[in-house]
């Protein structure tokens, strides 16, 4: 074996285990994983147990495995240097073992509607890797919901493994995580169009664009509001969902204009963060 072919191993090694090809470049949808997570452990009344770790290790994988798949995609459709192909299968590899063992040791612990929580991602993701091939996976709103829903499922998850047995209020909270992501991706799309404008437009072009958002965050908060009404959640939750309103009023308000998109990312990760900490302890009241 000559010199050439004995160095060239540990060069190929480093570069399969090259930051960009294991992790996202993107930050905005960590939220969309951890939020829902967090709160579906920490509304449960058991303290989290070893099978909440390994839940909370599959979810991870699966959201990682996402990454490296897009990536495989970008170069056989020429989008990427087929230099990343290998390394890109290597992390896909790896993260999907590890998402498969976990969830089997799941349903081995007898939590198996947990794989029929896992079913709706497949659709989605194989429509994101269609549009990624056609290269037009990016501003699709529909699309970006359709992953917040699938993401919001780790609330029933969460809280059905440390509970240890099934319960309807997971769904409730699937249903209050998903309301959320709605008013969230709503903002965020309406604070992208906003960075694009020269100036501030006439007030008709401003209630147009900002009109969808303030409603989906009107809806979110009159739909907790009667529930908390009539004593289906707890009294003061509607409250964490008006802080994602005030900060869509204040978005119409105070426009947008020349920002970049990772100050905006930033700033409604900060507001959604606040959201998960205010549910859960508006929860416990």
């Amino acid at each position: 074996m000559d010199l050439q072919t004995m160095t060239s191993k540990p060069q190929s090694l480093s570069m399969w285990l090259r930051r960009d090809l294991a992790l996202p470049q993107e930050h905005g949808g960590w939220v969309f994983l951890l939020s829902p997570l967090v709160i579906g452990l920490a509304t449960a009344d058991r303290s989290p147990s070893m099978a909440s770790v390994v839940l909370l290790i599959t979810a991870l994988a699966a959201f990682l495995f996402r990454h490296p798949l897009t990536l495989v995609i970008k170069s056989l459709s020429g989008r990427r240097s087929r230099a990343d192909l290998f390394g890109a299968i290597f992390w896909a590899c790896g993260y999907g073992i590890l998402g498969l063992v976990g969830l089997g040791f799941l349903i081995a612990q007898g939590f198996k509607e947990l794989l029929w929580l896992a079913l709706p991602a497949l659709p989605v993701l194989a429509v994101y890797l269609f549009l990624v091939s056609r290269r037009a996976e990016r501003h699709q709103p529909i699309l970006d919901f359709a992953v917040a829903l699938v993401l919001a499922l780790g609330a029933p998850a969460a809280y059905w493994v440390t509970e240890g047995a099934y319960s309807a209020t997971g769904w409730t909270l699937w249903g209050l995580c998903s309301l959320h992501a709605l008013t969230s991706i709503a903002h965020a799309f309406m604070r992208l169009e906003q960075r694009r404008w020269q100036s501030i437009p006439s007030l008709s072009t401003q209630i147009r664009i900002a009109l969808p958002t303030l409603g989906f965050n009107f809806l979110a908060v009159s739909t907790t509001g009667f529930l908390s009404a009539i004593s289906l959640l707890p009294s003061w939750l509607p409250l964490a969902y008006a802080l994602q309103l005030f900060e869509s009023a204040r978005g119409f308000w105070k426009p947008a204009i020349g920002q970049k998109p990772t100050q905006i990312g930033l700033r409604q990760l900060i507001v959604s963060s606040l959201f998960t900490l205010l549910f859960i302890g508006l929860w416990h009241t």
